[in-house]
């Protein structure tokens, strides 16, 4: 064989070699597009028990494109914190009245949580410079942040409320409540930046902070002015919000007749009051879970 062939099936091998990968890529490119159409739907699914059965199975298949890409389509790493964050608090927190059951949730919904942070976090660690302002103070944190702008909006809000809720369900981890503070602040960057993001969703975040014991920041005057900014952003439609208002303030203030109203006010709530019908369907399921509950919580 001389050593023209050779170099010609070795050029013909590497054709075919990255041929594929492009191949690949521009399917991963691609497919990552119907994402967002895919996403849209099951937000806007009235049926809560078909888009449970049916978001395990997209989140397999989103994860596998995360992965296919070598994690570089940022598309998708957007898609990957907003899916998995969703699916955490929609279906795994307050799925069941059984208390066993319900501590097993809480862990799997850690482990959503985490995935869906880790996803967003990817993409701002590919700037070099919010990389080390995240392993560095509170004080240099801040200071990058003003680099977002609104084209950062929802990448900003999914990263924090997957990263917030994370800690809400490790309180009692050092390293987990370290991080709280940056949290914070990128959900105030969110508000600075828009707060009627998808009906006032950033000031949902604010209610459950404020609503935290003193120690880790919770003032419920201020939980109370959060939730009064999402009703009127919401023209009070957005019925979650009324769920985590009875979830975190009411419990944290002791008002059971708050409790009760609120959940009374979400069971009565209009199936479509808004586009979105799964948040709202969500929040209905949650809300029955919730009120069985009442008599541990109060």
């Amino acid at each position: 064989m001389n050593k023209y062939y050779k170099l010609s099936l070795i050029f013909i091998l590497a054709v075919f070699v990255f041929s594929n990968c492009s191949v690949k890529r521009i399917t991963i490119d691609s497919t990552a597009l119907f994402m967002d159409d895919i996403s849209d739907s099951f937000f806007e699914e009235g049926d809560i028990d078909f888009a449970e059965q049916a978001i395990p199975a997209n989140l397999k298949l989103l994860e596998g494109l995360i992965k296919g890409s070598s994690y570089e389509n940022d598309n998708l790493l957007l898609k990957g914190c907003k899916m998995f964050g969703m699916y955490a608090m929609g279906f795994i927190e307050d799925a069941t009245t059984d208390k066993k059951l319900d501590k097993k949730n809480l862990k799997r919904a850690s482990v959503f949580y985490e995935k869906a942070k880790d996803y967003g976090l990817m993409i701002f660690k590919k700037k070099s410079d919010f990389k080390s302002a995240l392993e560095g103070t509170i004080e240099d944190f801040i200071k990058i942040l003003p680099a977002f702008n609104e084209n950062d909006i929802e990448l900003l809000f999914w990263a924090a409320f997957a990263w917030g809720s994370y800690i809400n369900l490790n309180k009692t981890s050092p390293y987990a409540i370290a991080d709280l503070p940056k949290v914070k602040a990128m959900m105030e960057r969110v508000i600075e930046l828009n707060d009627k993001y998808f009906y006032g969703l950033p000031h949902l975040f604010m209610i459950v902070y404020y609503s935290m014991p003193k120690m880790f920041g919770g003032n419920l005057e201020k939980a109370k002015e959060e939730y009064d900014k999402i009703i009127r952003i919401s023209e009070d439609k957005f019925v979650l919000a009324d769920f985590f208002m009875a979830k975190y303030y009411a419990v944290a203030a002791q008002d059971k007749e708050l409790f009760l109203k609120l959940l009374n006010k979400i069971e009565n709530a209009s199936d479509d009051i808004i586009k979105e019908k799964l948040f709202t369907q969500v929040a209905k399921k949650k809300s029955l879970i919730l009120k069985e509950k009442i008599k541990d919580l109060f």
